[in-house]
């Protein structure tokens, strides 16, 4: 009869620890927000489970997708942070 809306196991831990990583890779202050969700997949051949990641730096927007489970992303998945200028979110919704 009720079911849980939210993700399948606690993923707390794991968001925590992914916007740590943005943090430290892009060097974001810590008065500048940082959202971090796990979405399932919507796309067909696609993950079932993507992290999406949308973060403020300087003021400026910025979105960053990762075709994984919040569980899996390490700091090797984020890009490199002379990429930094690409992420920025210029209101196309579908970025991938």
């Amino acid at each position: 009869m009720f079911r849980r809306l939210g993700p399948e196991k606690d993923t707390l831990g794991d968001i925590i620890r992914i916007e740590g990583l943005v943090r430290e890779r892009f060097r974001i202050g810590a008065s500048d927000i940082i959202l971090v969700s796990q979405d399932p997949g919507t796309k067909p051949g696609f993950p079932p489970h993507e992290t999406n990641v949308i973060f403020w730096n300087h003021e400026k927007r910025y979105r960053l997708k990762i075709f994984a489970p919040v569980s899996h992303v390490m700091g090797a998945d984020l890009p490199v942070d002379w990429l930094l200028p690409a992420l920025e979110d210029n209101g196309d919704s579908d970025c991938c």
